[in-house]
C-alpha cells in the first residue's frame, strides 16, 4: 500500500473518521457520488466491483447507520477530478473505505463513478413541548434527541419538518424557544431548505452539531392538522383523521423497525383490519394468538390511547396481500408491532379469513393527564386544543372531581362506528359502558349525520337515514332527540335527552351515508392487475360505462388500487359484462385525482349505457417482480424475484408467446424475439421456473403454466428482445437530416440532454433514423429548445447499438438538465439501405400505428414498390383492390402531397419478404396505411407478382418546410448533390457542397447570377435574387471544392456546370461565394400604413405590385399576416384604404383557405391576370404581436427588399425582445450610438421589429459591445416614425462615439393579457407569449400583482389575487413565476420576475384575480356628460350608445358572477365582505333575473331559476326576498331583506339564464366569443339534456327554444356552436337525439358551416323552420373543455 494511503488511514483513525476525508457530491445530504480527498483535491471511486458492502463502509464513515443502495454508472453525475480508487472490495466491517482492498491504478472513465444512498442520519424527527401538530423541533442524533437553532429558520424549513412528520404543510415557523428550551445537544444551525426536500437533513446547514446558538434559540413549528396524501387513501386509514398525538403519523425512520408503517383497512377511522407495510406492499396479520395486548400496541402505534377490542376471523373483510405476521405475542408495552414476539416475517400457517383487526379508543394518547384534578387552568388548556370548544364547558363538573372519573365522561362517546352497511354507510353505533349501542332517529337530520361522518374521518354526510334502514341493532339505545348544529367535532357535543334516556325501539335506529361513496373499487372478470372496473355503491358492486373512458380515467382507478399507473383503459366489456347497476357514466378525470368519484361524471346511476359498454383497465404490475439482465434496456436474460433473490427461467418450451408476456409485464408493447441457450449470459441465482407455457393473454409470467422444479443448467437461461420503448425518434427544429433529437415516450415527444453527448451517440440516432452515420453531434439546444419532457440524460453509447435506449443512460426522465441543453445531430445525407430512400424517413413522422415504417423500393425517390416494416423485416402490399385512394395515403405518409398513380402487377419488381397487407381499402383521408381497412396482417391470397406500387407527386406536402429545406433531400446521381447555405439565413448564405465526407466551399471566380440560379433551384427555390462574393457570409473552414464555375443556367445541380475540377482552385476562403434565393411571391410587404397595417404588396419581376380586392376576405388577410410574422389578421381591407399603389396588379380573385404559408399558395387567376384598377388595392390590419414562426433577432423582415436605407434592424447580444440595436448598412451590421437615445427612439425600433412598443431604451452597451461600424448617432425620433432612418440623426456613419455607447432596447413582449376559466372580471391570469397563451405561477402572488393585471385589462383595481388554480388549471406554458409588482406598473412584464418561462411550478399553482367591475378611466368622477364626452365614450371599445343610460353607480354589490353553469347561465353570486355569497330564491322572478343579466352585460334574462338548479353554493347567503321592478342597474338597488338577513339554506340558491348576446358594457378582448355583440337572428344557443359542455343543440327563435336537425350535421357545424358558447372547439358532433328529443320547433335543417362562422345562423341552412325532420334527429355536440 502506498505511503499516502497509510497516512490517510492514520489520520482517519486519529479524527474518528473525519467526514472531510470522504464526501458525497451531486446528490442530497445522504446521497451522492463518492469522493475522497488526496493531494489537495477531491477524486472519485470507480464502480468496478462496487456493491452494498462497500457502500455501507462509506455511509458509516460519514456517520450514517448504513447504506440503502449502492449506485454505479455515474448515477449522481460524472466527477471531474482524478479517479483515486478502483476494484474496491470490502467485507463490511471496515471503518474507513481505505481499509478495504483496492487498486491504486484504474481502467475507468468518470462514467463509472460510484455512488451511495445512505440511510438518513436525521430521519427521526419529533415535536416536543407542544401538542400533536406543534412544538419544538427535535432530531435524533448520536443516540439522543437534540434541537435545531432558529438562525435563518422560516416557513420553508418548517414545511419540510411537517411533511416529514406526515402533515401536509406548516402553518407557522416558531423561534426563540417558543415551546420551551430543549436540554440535549443543538444538532443543526443555519438550516436553509428549498422546500422540496423529503427530510430535514437534505437541507443545507452548517454541519451536524456545528452552531453558535443556545437553547433559547430552539426552533419550532405549527403543522397543518391534516396529514398529507403520501399514505394510501383507500379504506380510510386513521392517518386521514386529524388528531393531536405526537406520533399519529407513523413512518420508517433511520434505525427503526422493519414494520413501522401500520394502517387499518376495511373499517373506519379507529377500527379495521390490521395491515403492515413490508417489501413495498401492504400485508395482514394472522389472528392466531391475537389478543387485547397485541391490539394495544397497534393502537398506540397509530396514535390512539389504547385498544377497545382485538378482532379475529377477518371481521373487517379479507385482505389481499401477503400474511406478514403470525402468532404475535405482545406484552402490551412495546412501541411497535415488530417489537413483539412472532413466528418470523411471512412465516405462517394462515389464510386471509384469519386476518386480525382492532377497535381503538377514539381519543389520542396525549391530551389529558392520568391523575390529578380539573382546575381552571386545566379547563383553559383543554378549551385551547383543537379537540374541545366552548361547548365542552357544559360537560365540566362544577366542583373538583378526580380526572380519572371526569375523563370517562368527556370522551364517553368518542368511539363511533357504522354497522350493517359498508365502509361509508350504515347504522350509527356508539361505544358506551363497554358495549356498542345505537342512536334513535327522533329529530335525526343531515346536521347530525354530518357530525357522525366527520367524526369518522369523512368530509360530510350525503344522507341521514331513519327507520333502521341498515337493520336493527341489539345493544342499548344510547342517544335520543339528538340535535346537532353541524359544527360539532363529535356526537356527544350535540344536544340530546341524556345517555340512555329515550322512548324508542330499535326499529328507529339512525343511520348515515357519508361522502367518499366510491372509495371502494375493484377489478372483476380479469386478473390481479386487470379487469372490469367495479365500484361499491348502495350495498352492491356496480360498473362504469365506457363513454369517454380513456387513459386518464384508468390511471385514477389504478392508483386508487395501489398500482403506479395504467397501461390501458379498455372498453366494450372486454372483461365480460357486469350484472349490477351502472353507477357512473361520462367519467372525465384529469388523471390527478385520488379516487374515481373526484372525477367529473353524469351523476350516480345517471347513464345511457348497457353492460356491453362496461369499462376496464390494465394496471402496471410490480416491475420489480421481473427484470432483464445482461442486455440493454429492452433486451436481456429474464430474471424473476422470489424469496428475496433474483433467479432465472429455463428455456424449455420458451417461445414468442412467453416472451410477449414478459415484455408486456415490463411495459413494452410486445416481444420481437425469444432467446434461448443463455443468449444474454448465464445467471447466477436459482432457476425458478421451467416448462413455462403461456397462451399470450397473461399479464404476468407467473400466471402462465409452469413447473416449480427444473432439470436445467444456467446454459439454458431464457431471454427476450422487447420492442423498444423509445423506438420512435425524430429530428425537430432543423431539416431532414439534422435537428434536435426527440424521442417518443409516454405519449409525447421529449428531448435528450447533451451531458456526455458525442459523435458516438449521434451515430446511433442517425442509424436508427436510417442514415449511414452522423456528421456532427450538437449541444446547447443548437436547433432550439424543445418543450416536452427531458427523457434521457448522460447517454453513453458504445456505437454498436441499434437504438438509443440500448445505450447506457441515467434512466427514463432521470436528469438534471434544462431544455437549453437539448442534444442534436447532423446525419450524413445518404440513407442506408435499411429504410426508405425518400427524403423524410418515415420514422420522422410521429404516428401510432403498427406499420409506421413505409418505404418505396425498386424505383426512385418518389416512386416504387410499396413496402412496410413488420416483425423486424420489410414486406410488400398485395395489389388486390389497390387504387389511387390507397396510393394517396402511402404518399402522404412518406411526406409527399398526393399520389400521381397507384401501380399494380409488380411494376417495380417483385419483393422478397412477406406479403403483409391485402385487400387494402382506404378512403384517402387516413394518416397511415394501417388505418385503412384490410384483411389482417399477413392474411392474403397473393404472390409477389401482385406487389403494389405508387408514383408520388414530387412536391412534399406542407408538413415539411417549403423554402429553406427543399428538394435537396431527394436522391440524385451527381457527385455534389448535397448543397447547403451556411453563415446566413433560410434563403441566403455561403454556398457549401458536400464532398469526400465533409462540407466545402465554392470560390467566387467567375461567380454570377446564372450560377446562383442553379444553386437556388437545386435547393428548391424559384430563382436567385443575388449572387455574393468576397465571403459576404463569413469564411468557410473546409476545402474549396469548386472554382471557375460556369453554368448555362439550365443545369439541375452545380456539378453539372463547367468548373476547374474538384478541389482544383487558386483561391482562399476570403473568396467564398454566396447567394440570396427567392421564391415567386415570398416577398410581401405592407405599404401606405404602419408597421402592422397597410396596402398588401408583393415582389414580382423585380418590382413591387399590388393585390386586387376581388373576393378578398379574412382568410386571405390571415395568410399575409402570418407570412409577415404576425399571429393573425384583425381585418382584411378593400377599396385602396391605404392609398392606391403604382406598380403592376399581380394577383386577383385570391381565395385562401387560411392555412397556407404564403400568398402564392392560395388559388388566384394567375400572375398579372386581373380585371382591376388600383382603387381596388387590398390591405390588411395584422395583430400587433409577432408570432414565433420567424426568428425575431437576426432574420427579421430585413430579408425583404425595401426602399428605406436602414430598413433592416435587428437586436443582438440579448434575447427575442431585447438587445443591442443593430442596423444593416453597406452590406454589414452596425450599431447606434446612445447619445440622446430615449424611449421615443426605442419605440420606433420595437415597432419596426413587429412589437407594439418599447419598455426601455438602454445605453452604455448594456447588451455588450458591437463590432461593426457605428451607423447612427444623435438619433432624435418623435416616436411616430415607421423606421429608424425616418428619425433625425447626425448622418450615416457620422459619430463621435465608441462601442461602449451602443444603444439597446427592451420591447414589450405580451401586451395581450386575458382572464380565463372565470367571468368578465375574474379568472385565471393568462399572458400571450411565443404565439400561445400561458399562465402565471402563484408563488409570491399578491394583491399588488393583481392590481397591475386588472388595470392592464381596463378595470380600476383588484378585489382579490387568487392562487392554487382557483379558476381551473391552464394547459399552456407557465410564463412567469415569482412576480413581484410594486402595484404602480402599467403592465405585468414591467414587474420583477424570474424570467420568461423560468419557474418551478405546475398548473395547480396558476394565479388568478377578481377585478372591480368598473373600468378605470372611462368616466370622470365629477361634472356632467357633455356632447364631447359622449362622443369620446362612444368611440372606445368598451361602450356604445347603450352606455348613455347605464352609468355605473357606487353600489355595494357591483361585482356579480354566475357560478356552477356556463358563460350565460348559472347560480347568482355577489361579492360581499371579501367573499362570494349567494342569493336566496324567495320571491325570485324574471324581473330580478333581468337585473342580474343586464348587470353582467347581457341584454335580458331568458329564465330565473330556483332550488339551486346550478348546485348549492358554499359562502354566505347575502340577499333574500329580492324584489326588483326590472329597471334597476344592479341587484342591490332592488328591495330586499337586508344584507345577510335571510331564512334560507343553499338548496334555495337562485340562478339565471341570460340571453346570449351581451350588451356593450363589457370588454371584448378577455371574454369568450359568445359574449361579443352580433346582429344574427339566432344568437341565443344553449345545450340541453346533457351537461355544461355537451347536450342537445337548441336555439332561441320566435320567443321559444327549438332544435336543430342532424341532416348533414358534422364536427365543423359543432365547432361553430361550441365557439359561440365560449368553448375553444368541438370534440364531437352528435346525431339521432343522443341527448334526448326536444319538444319545441325544429328551427334549422341542412346546416352547412365552413367552420369560420361566429354564429350558427351565419352557416348555410335550409331556412328558418324549413325542414323534413322529426325530433329523433335532433343534433347535439360535445365541446372541448380547456
Amino acid at each position: 500500500m502506498q505511503l499516502w494511503w497509510l497516512l490517510v488511514v492514520a489520520c482517519s483513525v486519529l479524527i474518528s473518521g473525519n467526514a472531510k476525508l470522504i464526501r458525497l457530491a451531486g446528490g442530497a445530504g445522504n446521497t451522492g457520488r463518492v469522493e475522497v480527498y488526496h493531494n489537495g483535491q477531491w477524486g472519485t471511486v470507480c464502480d468496478d466491483g462496487w456493491g452494498l458492502e462497500e457502500a455501507n463502509v462509506v455511509c458509516r464513515q460519514l456517520g450514517f447507520e448504513s447504506a440503502s443502495w449502492s449506485r454505479t454508472m455515474a448515477h449522481y453525475g460524472q466527477g471531474t477530478g482524478p479517479i483515486l480508487l478502483d476494484d474496491v472490495v470490502c467485507d463490511g466491517s471496515e471503518t474507513f473505505l481505505t481499509q478495504c482492498s483496492h487498486s491504486d491504478t484504474h481502467d475507468c472513465q468518470h462514467t463509472e463513478d460510484a455512488g451511495v444512498d445512505c440511510y438518513s442520519v436525521l430521519n427521526n424527527v419529533r415535536l416536543a413541548g407542544g401538542g400533536g401538530n406543534y412544538g419544538r423541533v427535535e432530531v435524533y442524533y448520536n443516540g439522543q434527541w437534540g434541537t435545531v437553532c432558529d438562525d435563518g429558520w422560516d416557513l420553508i424549513d418548517a414545511n419540510v419538518v411537517c411533511r416529514q412528520l406526515g402533515f401536509e404543510s406548516a402553518l407557522e415557523s416558531k423561534s426563540s424557544a417558543f415551546y420551551g428550551q430543549g436540554s440535549g445537544t443543538i444538532v443543526l444551525d443555519d438550516v436553509d431548505c428549498t422546500g422540496d426536500e423529503d427530510s430535514l437533513d437534505q437541507c443545507r446547514h452548517n454541519g451536524l452539531e456545528e452552531h453558535n446558538c443556545v437553547h433559547y434559540e430552539d426552533a419550532g413549528v405549527v403543522c397543518s392538522n391534516t396529514p398529507n396524501t403520501l399514505l394510501p387513501t383507500t379504506d380510510t386509514p386513521s392517518s386521514l383523521l386529524p388528531t393531536t398525538g405526537v406520533w399519529n403519523n407513523v413512518r420508517l425512520a433511520g434505525g427503526g423497525g422493519v414494520l413501522n408503517n401500520v394502517r387499518l383497512a376495511g373499517g373506519g377511522g379507529n377500527y379495521g383490519r390490521v395491515e403492515v407495510y413490508y417489501n413495498e406492499q401492504w400485508g395482514t396479520v394472522c389472528d392466531d394468538g391475537w389478543d387485547l395486548n397485541d391490539a394495544h400496541v397497534v393502537c398506540r402505534q397509530l396514535g390512539f390511547e389504547s385498544a377497545l377490542e382485538g378482532n379475529s376471523n377477518a371481521m373487517y373483510g379479507l385482505g389481499s396481500g401477503p400474511i406478514v405476521l403470525d402468532d404475535v405475542d405482545c406484552t402490551g408495552d412495546e412501541h411497535s408491532l415488530d417489537q413483539c414476539r412472532h413466528n418470523g416475517l411471512e412465516e405462517h400457517n394462515c389464510v386471509h379469513y384469519e386476518d386480525a383487526g382492532v377497535v381503538c379508543s377514539n381519543t389520542p394518547s396525549t391530551l389529558l393527564p392520568t391523575t390529578g384534578y380539573i382546575t381552571e387552568e386545566l379547563t383553559t388548556l383543554l378549551l385551547s386544543t383543537s379537540y374541545f370548544t366552548e361547548a365542552l364547558t357544559t360537560l365540566l363538573p362544577s366542583t373538583k372531581v378526580p380526572i380519572r372519573l371526569w375523563r370517562w365522561r368527556v370522551d364517553i362517546l368518542n368511539t363511533v362506528r357504522l354497522a350493517g352497511g359498508g365502509g361509508n354507510y350504515g347504522r350509527v353505533e356508539v361505544y358506551y359502558k363497554g358495549q356498542w349501542g345505537t342512536v334513535c332517529d327522533d329529530l335525526w337530520d343531515s346536521d347530525d349525520a354530518n357530525v357522525v361522518c366527520r367524526q369518522l374521518g369523512f368530509e360530510f354526510a350525503l344522507e341521514g337515514n331513519r327507520n333502521a334502514l341498515y337493520g336493527q341493532g341489539s345493544g342499548p339505545i344510547v342517544l335520543d332527540d339528538v340535535e346537532c348544529t353541524g359544527d360539532e367535532d363529535s356526537l356527544d357535543q350535540c344536544r340530546h335527552n341524556g345517555l340512555e334516556e329515550h322512548n324508542c325501539g330499535h326499529h328507529e335506529d339512525a343511520g348515515v351515508v357519508c361522502q367518499n361513496i366510491l372509495n371502494t373499487v375493484r377489478l372483476a372478470g380479469g386478473g390481479g392487475n386487470y379487469g372490469r372496473v367495479e365500484v361499491y355503491y348502495k350495498g352492491q358492486w356496480g360498473t362504469v360505462c365506457d363513454d369517454w373512458w380513456d387513459s386518464d380515467d384508468a390511471n385514477v382507478v389504478c392508483r386508487q388500487l395501489g398500482f403506479e399507473f395504467a397501461l390501458e383503459g379498455n372498453r366494450y366489456a372486454l372483461y365480460g359484462q357486469g350484472s349490477g347497476p351502472i353507477v357512473l357514466d361520462d367519467v372525465e378525470c384529469t388523471g390527478d385525482e385520488d379516487s374515481l368519484d373526484q372525477c367529473r361524471h353524469n351523476g350516480l346511476e345517471e347513464h345511457n349505457c348497457g353492460h356491453h359498454e362496461d369499462a376496464g383497465v390494465v394496471c402496471q404490475s410490480n416491475a420489480k417482480e421481473i427484470r432483464l439482465a445482461g442486455g440493454a434496456g429492452n433486451t436481456g436474460r429474464v430474471e424473476v424475484y422470489h424469496n428475496g433473490q433474483w433467479g432465472t427461467v429455463c428455456d424449455d418450451g420458451w417461445g414468442i408467446e412467453e416472451a410477449d408476456v414478459v415484455c408486456r409485464q415490463l411495459g413494452f408493447e410486445s416481444a420481437s424475439w425469444s432467446r434461448t441457450k443463455a443468449h444474454y449470459g448465464q445467471g447466477t441465482g436459482p432457476i425458478l421456473l421451467d416448462d413455462v407455457v403461456c397462451d399470450g393473454s397473461e399479464t404476468s409470467l407467473t400466471q402462465c403454466s409452469h413447473s416449480d422444479t427444473d432439470n436445467c443448467q444456467h446454459t439454458e437461461d431464457a431471454g427476450v428482445d422487447c420492442y423498444s420503448v423509445l423506438n420512435n425518434v425524430r429530428l425537430a427544429g432543423g431539416g431532414g437530416n439534422y435537428g434536435r433529437v426527440e424521442v417518443y415516450y409516454n405519449g409525447q415527444w421529449g428531448t435528450v440532454c447533451d451531458d456526455g453527448w458525442d459523435l458516438i451517440d449521434a451515430n446511433v440516432v442517425c442509424r436508427q433514423l436510417g442514415f449511414d452515420s452522423a456528421l456532427e453531434s450538437k449541444s446547447s439546444a443548437f436547433y432550439g429548445q424543445g418543450s416536452g419532457t427531458i427523457v434521457l440524460d448522460d447517454v453513453d453509447c458504445t456505437g454498436d447499438e441499434d437504438s438509443l435506449d440500448q445505450c447506457g443512460h441515467a434512466g427514463l426522465e432521470e436528469h438534471n438538465c434544462g431544455h437549453h441543453e437539448d442534444a442534436g445531430v447532423v446525419c450524413q445525407n445518404t440513407p442506408n439501405t435499411l429504410l426508405p430512400t425518400t427524403d423524410t424517413p418515415s420514422s420522422l413522422l410521429p404516428t401510432t400505428g403498427v406499420l409506421n415504417n413505409v418505404r418505396l423500393a425498386g424505383g426512385g425517390g418518389n416512386f416504387g414498390r410499396v413496402e412496410v416494416y413488420y416483425k423486424g423485416q420489410w414486406g410488400t402490399v398485395c395489389d388486390d383492390l389497390w387504387d389511387s385512394d390507397d396510393a394517396n395515403v402511402v404518399c402522404r405518409q412518406l411526406g409527399f402531397e398526393f399520389a400521381l398513380e397507384g401501380n399494380r402487377n409488380a411494376l417495380y419488381g417483385q419483393g422478397s419478404g412477406p406479403i403483409v397487407l391485402d385487400d387494402v381499402e382506404c378512403t384517402g383521408d387516413e394518416d397511415s396505411l394501417d388505418q385503412c381497412r384490410h384483411n389482417g396482417l399477413e392474411e392474403h391470397n397473393c404472390g409477389h407478382y401482385e406487389d403494389a406500387g405508387v408514383v408520388c407527386s414530387n412536391t412534399p406536402n406542407t408538413l415539411l418546410p417549403t423554402t429553406d429545406t427543399p428538394n435537396t433531400l431527394l436522391p440524385t446521381t451527381g457527385v455534389l448533390n448535397n448543397v447547403r447555405l451556411a453563415g446566413g439565413g433560410g434563403n441566403y448564405g455561403r454556398v457549401e457542397v458536400y464532398y469526400n465526407g465533409q462540407w466545402g466551399t465554392v470560390c467566387d471566380d467567375g461567380w454570377d447570377l446564372i450560377d446562383a440560379n442553379v444553386v437556388c433551384r437545386q435547393l428548391g427555390f424559384d430563382s436567385a435574387l443575388e449572387y455574393n462574393s468576397n465571403a459576404l457570409y463569413d469564411q468557410g473552414s473546409g476545402p474549396i471544392v469548386l472554382d471557375d464555375v460556369d453554368c448555362t443556367g439550365d443545369e439541375d445541380s452545380l456539378d453539372q456546370c463547367g468548373h476547374a475540377g474538384l478541389e482544383k482552385h487558386n483561391c482562399g476562403h476570403h473568396e467564398d461565394a454566396g447567394v440570396v434565393c427567392n421564391s415567386v411571391l415570398n416577398n410581401v410587404r405592407l405599404a401606405g400604413g404602419g408597421g402592422h397595417y397597410g396596402r398588401v404588396e408583393v415582389y414580382y419581376k423585380g418590382q413591387w405590385g399590388t393585390v386586387c380586392d376581388d373576393l378578398w376576405d379574412s382568410d386571405d388577410a390571415n395568410v399575409v399576416c402570418r407570412q409577415l410574422g404576425f399571429e393573425f389578421a384583425l381585418e382584411g381591407n378593400r377599396d385602396a384604404l391605404y392609398g392606391q399603389g403604382s406598380g403592376p396588379i399581380v394577383l386577383d380573385d385570391v381565395e385562401c383557405t387560411g392555412d397556407e404559408d404564403s400568398l402564392d399558395q392560395c388559388r388566384h387567376n394567375g400572375l398579372e391576370e386581373h380585371n382591376c384598377g388600383h382603387y381596388e388595392d387590398a390591405g390588411v390590419v395584422c395583430s400587433n404581436t409577432p408570432n414565433t414562426l420567424l426568428p425575431t433577432t437576426d432574420t427579421p423582415s430585413s430579408l425583404l427588399p425595401t426602399t428605406g436605407v436602414l430598413n433592416n434592424v435587428r437586436l443582438a447580444g440579448g434575447g427575442g425582445n431585447y438587445g443591442r440595436v443593430e442596423v444593416y448598412y453597406n452590406e454589414q451590421w452596425g450599431t447606434v450610438c446612445d447619445d440622446g437615445w430615449d424611449l421615443n427612439d426605442a419605440h420606433v425600433v420595437c415597432r419596426q421589429l413587429g412589437f407594439e412598443s418599447a419598455l426601455e431604451g438602454n445605453s452604455n452597451a448594456m447588451y455588450g459591445l458591437g463590432s461593426g461600424p457605428i451607423v447612427l448617432d444623435d438619433v432624435d425620433c418623435t416616436g411616430d416614425e415607421h423606421s429608424l432612418d425616418q428619425c433625425r440623426h447626425a448622418g450615416l456613419e457620422e459619430d463621435n462615439c465608441d462601442h461602449f455607447e451602443d444603444a439597446g432596447v427592451v420591447c414589450r413582449v405580451f401586451d395581450n393579457v386575458r382572464l380565463a376559466g372565470g367571468g368578465g372580471n375574474y379568472g385565471r391570469v393568462e399572458v400571450h407569449y411565443n404565439g400561445q397563451w400561458g399562465t402565471v405561477c402563484d408563488d409570491g402572488w399578491d394583491l399588488n400583482d393583481a392590481h397591475v393585471i386588472c388595470r392592464q385589462l381596463g378595470f380600476e383595481f383588484a378585489l382579490e389575487g387568487n392562487s392554487n388554480a382557483l379558476y381551473g388549471q391552464g394547459s399552456g406554458p407557465i410564463v412567469l413565476d415569482n412576480v413581484n409588482c410594486m402595484g404602480d406598473e402599467d403592465s405585468l412584464d414591467q414587474c420583477r420576475h424570474n424570467g420568461l418561462e423560468e419557474h418551478n411550478c405546475v398548473h395547480y399553482e396558476d394565479a388568478g384575480v377578481v377585478c372591480s367591475n368598473t373600468p378605470s378611466t372611462l368616466l370622470p368622477t365629477t361634472g356632467y356628460i357633455t356632447e364631447e364626452l359622449t362622443t369620446l365614450l362612444l368611440s372606445t371599445s368598451y361602450f356604445t350608445e347603450a352606455l348613455t343610460t347605464l352609468l355605473p353607480s357606487t353600489n355595494i354589490l357591483n361585482t356579480v358572477r354566475l357560478a356552477g353553469g356556463g358563460g350565460n347561465y348559472g347560480r347568482v353570486e355577489v361579492y360581499y365582505k371579501g367573499q362570494w355569497g349567494t342569493v336566496c330564491d324567495d320571491l325570485w322572478d324574471s324581473d330580478d333575473a333581468n337585473v342580474v343579466c343586464r348587470q353582467l352585460g347581457f341584454e335580458f334574462a331568458l329564465e330565473g331559476n330556483r332550488n339551486a338548479l346550478y348546485g348549492q353554493g358554499s359562502g354566505p347567503i347575502v340577499l333574500d326576498d329580492v324584489e326588483c321592478t326590472g329597471g334597476e342597474d344592479s341587484l342591490d338597488q332592488c328591495r330586499h331583506n337586508g344584507l345577510e338577513e335571510h331564512n334560507c339554506r343553499h338548496h334555495e340558491d337562485a340562478g339565471v339564464v341570460c340571453q346570449n348576446t351581451p350588451n356593450t358594457l363589457l370588454p371584448t378582448t378577455d371574454t369568450p366569443s359568445s359574449l361579443l355583440p352580433t346582429t344574427g337572428v339566432l344568437n341565443n344557443v344553449r345545450l340541453a339534456g346533457g351537461g355544461a359542455n355537451y347536450g342537445r343543440v337548441e336555439v332561441y327563435y320566435n320567443g321559444q327554444w327549438g332544435t336543430v336537425c342532424d341532416d348533414g350535421w358534422d364536427v365543423t357545424d359543432a365547432n361553430v356552436v361550441c365557439r359561440q358558447l365560449g368553448f375553444d372547439s368541438a370534440k364531437e358532433g352528435n346525431s339521432y337525439a343522443l341527448y334526448g328529443q326536444g319538444s319545441g320547433p325544429i328551427v334549422l335543417d341542412d346546416v352547412d358551416c365552413t367552420g369560420d362562422e361566429d354564429f350558427l345562423d351565419q352557416c348555410g341552412h335550409a331556412g328558418l323552420e324549413n325542414h323534413d325532420c322529426g325530433h329523433h334527429e335532433d343534433a347535439g355536440v360535445v365541446c372541448t373543455v380547456l
